[in-house]
C-alpha cells in the first residue's frame, strides 16, 4: 500500500496539535512502554501528512477546528499503540527465551 504525504498541511498551528495529540497518548502509555512522545510526535506528523483531507476538513469547518483534529489523531494514534502493544504481548524476549532454554524448558 502507498500513502501518497501532504507536507503543506503542517503549519505551525496543526503541528502543536501534534504535540499535544503525542503527548496524550505518550503519558497514557509510558507505563507499558510502548510509544514515547518523540516517536508519537513522529507518528502524528506522518498521519497528518498523509491524511491532507482530514486535516484540511477540521481547518475550514468552523464547527471542528483544531479540537477535533487533535482527538481524531489521538484516536488515530492510540490505535497504533494498541497495535504495536498486542504484538509485544506474544512476542517473548530474548532474555525470556534465553532463560528458558538456559532451565531446561524449551
Amino acid at each position: 500500500m502507498t500513502f501518497t504525504a501532504d507536507w503543506s498541511v503542517l503549519t505551525p498551528e496543526v503541528m502543536a496539535v501534534a504535540g499535544r495529540a503525542a503527548r496524550r497518548v505518550a503519558d497514557g502509555y509510558e507505563d507499558s512502554l510502548t510509544m514515547e512522545y518523540e516517536d508519537a510526535r513522529q507518528e502524528a506528523l506522518i498521519a497528518l501528512a498523509t491524511q491532507p483531507g482530514m486535516v484540511r476538513e477540521c481547518l475550514n469547518d468552523s464547527g471542528l477546528g483544531l479540537g477535533v483534529l487533535c482527538h481524531r489523531l489521538t484516536l488515530d494514534l492510540k490505535d497504533q499503540v494498541k497495535t504495536e502493544a498486542r504484538r509485544r504481548i506474544r512476542h517473548t524476549s530474548y532474555e525470556v527465551a534465553l532463560g528458558a532454554a538456559e532451565a531446561g524448558r524449551v
